[in-house]
């Protein structure tokens, strides 16, 4: 049998010089896994300058372009791309040809797969002659054409189908070619319903798994662009382990296989291959999509949960709604059932027979490898980062609560792709006072990252409780958390090591370096400061006791200038394809801070800002669209802000308009009619028709209505509802600041004001 009989179509299509064999495809592997773009082992092909015509003729590309997937043009004495970028160019020579060691094995593996097949269609056939009519089992040659395609309806291949006239790739356009005879004698002697799934050999099963999947050569390339725009910020994948599965077996498990569909809907929108038109594009993420779905739904296993985990990076790139979050909340519960959350010392071993206890039913086997038990790890952690971002932005409760987490920060990824067992910072809720030990030097920007995060769930709790604005003592409490909360933040920022102060730097010297998680790190920090502070800047609600406070408004101020600055490093390196949807969210809510203090000061927005923010949104848009999304509520809402304070050419606003000011105080006004409780079941109900602009101002500036205020019966005492400039006022009637005119000014902090100073215990 000849070794490309089930090679795919393109495959074929290649000349000699462009399909890469086997053994050259597993070298450029090894290149793009285990070497360095600075260094190379192996002779360099031009030590000797009088071989140097004989042996160019055998040199394929130096070693950066095939790590880089790139056509080098093998130039000497360094080809063009490194002699411009002053990297060492290395050649080495095409290995001798000929078969490699363990071709035989796989080649006997191969006709004993075949063998088993035909065995059981011949066991088929039997059947269906003795059970059938005779008539009905004549050979396929002998069956007339109305009674073969009427019955069985054969699969076209592409041997019948001119590929240039289906442009789109289908299930059946990717088939692997067969010969005629092998189709006729299959598919009419047996019918479609005849050979169940669960009956097929593995083998076979694969041939029609890999209808759904791209051609290998734009497949391999899929997995490598992977690990090159996501996996930079979602390391949950080891690079060389996950090739070798996906590639370096004769067979590919089921599990890996819904990995590989995972990593293919993911990564289909960085791919540039002219193949991938928008039609094909769309037919393999749907059906990636899918194959992902139902096997995550009916086996919970720590593949299924990876695979999961990358669909769910490339659903919440998409819209950051309620697909993304019920996917989420099933991984979630999947992690605490199959034990992922908390460390574990002693494993249960499986058994061959169904077991109703829930601690069997989902265990887990032990780790074979300190690296495998490490996976387990960064998944779990993976999730926690998903989860947070998914749920800061609403009112909405943390699917995967910190007190369910009991396991260390992960290591950084080079002790972790190496294999190398150490221990790390123990992830410890505050109630828990257990010391660990605390190696600096073995965490990475993820374990950071994972950090800053936890600091953001207490804060998102805190945001959330709701408070008596009215009570002194309550303001008092809700004061000394605040504090609190802001100490973590600074005492987070100081043990940071060194390499994230030269973020920018890096930026500009090697943007593909291991930096990405960085830049996360820092917009997650910014995110972090900006919700904190801005429940304090720019409270919806006041009150004598709860005013604004002009520093809380300079933190959240400036911290959107830090971002700007590393933003503006990351676009001018061309960087924003290495950075995720957590990205594009922290620039999103950057982006509505500005709009909220435009909104609370009644001052126009800062064009050059904000314009910045959208632009860099819609470039990250080109790769996750949720990014572009984001771009295009905040330009409609700056242009209608900005239009509604030009003056007509009568005098006049113009109609439909509205100011920052009034968008703030009609999103916090729909807010509050749709949170209202009926006193009754029997109370009528009714339906407010809202236009897609009110939405888009919850969209805006609900993430910004703090503080939280209890119902009106838990308050002290009535409360009033008093409009201010800038803002909706609910306070007592007694407790209203006003100036000496009688009006109210609660918008502007003042002096008197500045609480954020105060440093004493809540009374």
């Amino acid at each position: 049998m000849p070794p490309d009989t089930f090679a795919t179509p393109m495959q074929r299509q290649l000349t000699p010089k462009e399909a890469p064999t086997n053994t050259q495809k597993r070298d450029d592997d090894r290149a793009s896994v285990s070497g360095s773009e600075g260094e190379s082992s192996g002779e360099d092909v031009r030590a000797d300058p009088q071989s140097r015509k004989r042996k160019r003729s055998m040199k394929i590309s130096c070693e950066l372009c095939k790590a880089r997937k790139v056509k080098c043009d093998k130039a000497e004495p360094a080809c063009g791309w490194c002699a411009s970028h002053g990297r060492l160019c290395v050649y080495k020579e095409r290995k001798r040809p000929g078969v490699r060691a363990s071709y035989e094995i796989d080649l006997e593996e191969k006709v004993n797969r075949m063998e088993a097949m035909l065995n059981l269609l011949g066991s088929k056939v039997e059947d269906h002659i003795v059970n059938d009519h005779v008539g009905r089992a004549q050979p396929a040659h002998l069956q007339s054409p109305t009674y073969s395609q009427g019955r069985y309806r054969p699969t076209p291949s592409l041997t019948d189908v001119d590929p240039r006239s289906t442009p789109v790739p289908t299930s059946a356009t990717w088939r692997p070619e067969l010969s005629r005879h092998d189709s006729i004698s299959i598919r009419s002697l047996v019918g479609d319903d005849g050979l169940s799934h669960a009956q097929q050999p593995p083998f076979h099963r694969q041939l029609e798994q890999d209808t759904d999947l791209p051609p290998y050569d734009l497949l391999y390339s899929l997995v490598d662009l992977y690990f090159k725009h996501v996996a930079t910020w979602s390391p949950i994948l080891d690079r060389k382990h996950t090739f070798d599965v996906l590639f370096g077996r004769a067979v590919l498990e089921e599990p890996d296989r819904v990995l590989l569909f995972a990593i293919v809907a993911v990564t289909l929108r960085f791919s540039k291959d002219p193949r991938l038109t928008i039609e094909s594009r769309k037919h393999y993420h749907d059906i990636s999509k899918q194959k992902v779905q139902l096997y995550g739904l009916e086996n919970p296993n720590i593949q299924a949960l990876q695979a999961l985990v990358i669909l769910a990076i490339d659903i919440l790139g998409t819209s950051n709604g309620p697909q993304g979050w019920n996917l989420l909340a099933l991984i979630a519960r999947n992690v605490v059932q199959l034990g992922l959350n908390v460390e574990k010392s002693v494993y249960l071993a499986a058994t061959p027979y169904p077991s109703i206890s829930c601690l069997q039913a989902f265990a887990v086997s032990q780790p074979t490898s300190w690296t495998e038990n490490e996976a387990r790890r960064r998944l779990l952690w993976m999730v926690y980062v998903l989860d947070r971002y998914t749920t800061v932005s609403t009112s909405f409760n943390f699917t995967l609560d910190d007190i369910e987490v009991d396991r260390p920060l992960p290591c950084s990824y080079d002790l972790f792709s190496q294999n190398e067992p150490v221990e790390t910072k123990w992830f410890r809720w505050p109630e828990r006072t257990e010391t660990t030990m605390n190696n600096p030097d073995n965490l990475g920007s993820f374990a950071y990252h994972c950090e800053v995060l936890r600091i953001l769930s207490r804060i998102h709790k805190f945001l959330n409780r709701p408070v008596d604005i009215s009570s002194h003592s309550e303001v008092q409490q809700w004061r000394s958390t605040y504090f609190e909360l802001d100490n973590d933040l600074n005492s987070f920022l100081a043990q940071l090591p060194g390499d994230y102060g030269r973020i920018s730097q890096l930026c500009h010297s090697d943007p593909a370096s291991k930096i990405a998680n960085w830049i996360m790190l820092h917009a997650a920090f910014v995110t972090s400061v900006i919700r904190l502070h801005s429940a304090a800047g720019y409270p919806i609600v006041c009150s004598s006791y709860f005013m604004p406070n002009q520093q809380a408004m300079q933190r959240c101020l400036a911290a959107v200038d830090s971002l700007k600055v590393i933003a503006q490093d990351v676009v001018d390196s061309n960087g924003l394809d290495l950075l995720g949807p957590p990205f594009a969210f922290s620039l999103w809510v950057s982006a509505r801070v500005l709009l909220v203090h435009a909104a609370a000061t009644e001052s126009a927005v800062d064009l050059k800002h904000i314009g910045f923010f959208i632009s860099t949104l819609e470039i990250m848009g080109q790769y996750w669209e949720v990014a572009s999304r984001y771009a295009k509520i905040l330009d409609r809402l700056v242009n209608e802000g900005q239009r509604a304070q030009e003056p007509h050419s009568g005098g006049h606003q113009h109609q439909n308009m509205r100011s920052f000011t009034a968008m703030r105080s009609l999103a916090y006004e729909l807010n509050q009619l749709v949170s209202q409780r009926p006193g009754s079941v029997l109370s009528p109900t009714s339906t407010r028709l809202t236009s897609l602009n009110e939405l888009e101002y919850l969209d805006v500036f609900d993430s910004f209505n703090y503080p939280r205020l209890r119902p009106a019966s838990q308050m002290n005492s009535a409360a009033s509802k008093v409009l201010a400039p800038g803002m909706q006022n609910i306070s007592r009637f007694d407790e209203i600041v006003r100036t000496p005119n009688g009006s109210t000014n609660l918008h502007a902090p003042g002096g008197q004001n500045e609480w954020l100073e105060y440093r004493g215990d809540a009374g």
